[in-house]
């Protein structure tokens, strides 16, 4: 499959993403569960350390990147309001949030939306009756894709040149939602065996 920097190959199975994952074969079994748990990541998180935040870097209108304007349904050219976050587990960045809507649904149909700040948006999505959630999509972002340029410039340092990533649409009364989840290399420490649980301690 033909791959072009600006843009991601994205795939309804997170099987299509084993040969980015380490040769440990429980490490990958188990990162795909992640990858495919339609929970949320949040909570998921939460469980397994203790101590969460989430770092804001970005909420602001935007252009809309090459590869997500079909995924949303709005045109290419589109002007759209995006939040970037990272999510950290014991002050270890563990996952980088992409959320994008487009610009007229923010007030009308994500009230809550402008007032997030540091609070994770899955603490609205996954507890809102009116709020629906699309299959999840997965694939791995090269070097020159957007927010792997975003990643770079938060968390200055060496970084693989790929990193597994999903995402998924959530629907509220008209308006819709993206949220993309890139996974980054210290959530490793969380998803292993070891990692124990809150309830555990």
């Amino acid at each position: 499959m033909p791959h072009f920097p600006g843009r991601a190959n994205w795939m309804a199975h997170p099987q299509a993403l084993a040969s980015l994952l380490a040769a440990d074969g429980d490490l990958m079994r188990r990162t795909r569960a992640w990858l495919a748990d339609p929970g949320s990541m949040t909570l998921k998180l939460k469980a397994r350390t203790q101590d969460f935040s989430v770092r804001l870097l970005r909420q602001r209108p935007g252009p809309i990147l090459a590869d997500e304007h079909d995924a949303l349904g709005v045109p290419a050219r589109s002007r759209v309001v995006e939040r970037d976050v990272i999510l950290h587990c014991d002050g270890r960045p563990v996952v980088f949030g992409h959320t994008v809507l487009s610009t007229s649904s923010v007030k009308s149909d994500w009230p809550f939306f402008s007032k997030l700040g540091t609070t994770p948006l899955g603490a609205n999505l996954f507890f809102d009756p009116l709020v629906a959630r699309s299959p999840i999509f997965y694939a791995r972002l090269h070097a020159g894709h957007p927010l792997m340029r975003r990643i770079a410039a938060a968390l200055p340092g060496a970084l693989p040149s790929t990193l597994m990533a999903r995402r998924s649409l959530f629907s509220r009364r008209g308006g819709v939602l993206m949220v993309t989840d890139v996974f980054l290399p210290a959530l490793e420490t969380f998803i292993r065996p070891g990692a124990r649980s809150k309830q555990d301690i």
